[in-house]
């Protein structure tokens, strides 16, 4: 990979939000995209959940480059650091995957736990997380077009979220898929949300 081509082409995709130049810039960066089942096992996640991790980080990078450093590292260092995000959330939910409720001992000397059965954290989280991705989703969708509302509709049903995978159902290319959650993402309050792409998985 030549850096300083790839410089030029983001700084050129800033200025022309061209489908051809984003395309070159993808195919340069995810060649090196490699071993990501590995990856997955290491951050407890799946191989679909990193490479969507992955072009979340790349569309943010290119926001964010200036030109004054080579953005292949920029992107790298970027990458690491979702790596970790996705590590400690991962770690964070499955310290709560048991929920118990104190009770005393048989002789009342000392308190233990045990597991409240009525109570399922995972069916909590769930519920919450598709009562706040249909406000933010009926939001975000309030005057798009037709091909936004696809892709995101689509994005909620597939089983394995991902680019390439949602322009595969709809016929269209990956980059017009990542290019349009881009555009979507701009109407994003991540102040007030958080990770926009904590709320595209399935419904």
């Amino acid at each position: 990979m030549n850096n300083q081509q790839l410089n030029n082409l983001v700084l050129k995709y800033q200025n022309d939000r061209s489908d051809e130049t984003f395309t070159q810039i993808y195919e340069m960066v995810s060649a090196n995209w490699r071993s990501l089942e590995t990856v997955g096992k290491s951050i407890r996640a799946s191989k679909d959940e990193v490479i969507a991790a992955y072009q979340d980080t790349l569309m943010s990078c290119i926001e964010k480059y200036d030109g004054r450093a080579d953005f292949i590292n920029m992107l790298n260092r970027s990458i690491r650091f979702k790596r970790n995000d996705i590590y400690r959330k991962k770690k964070r939910l499955s310290e709560f995957e048991v929920y118990a409720a104190p009770v005393e001992n048989d002789d009342g000397s000392e308190v233990a736990f045990e597991i409240a059965d009525e109570f399922n954290l995972e069916d909590f989280i769930t519920a919450k997380k598709k009562a706040d991705q249909l406000a933010l989703i009926d939001y975000l969708l309030s005057d798009a077009d037709a091909k936004t509302i696809g892709v995101v509709n689509e994005f909620l049903q597939h089983p394995k979220p991902t680019a390439t995978a949602i322009a595969k159902v709809l016929g269209l290319h990956h980059s017009t898929v990542i290019r349009t959650l881009e555009r979507l993402a701009g109407k994003f309050d991540s102040k007030k949300y958080g990770d926009y792409s904590d709320f595209l998985v399935a419904l």
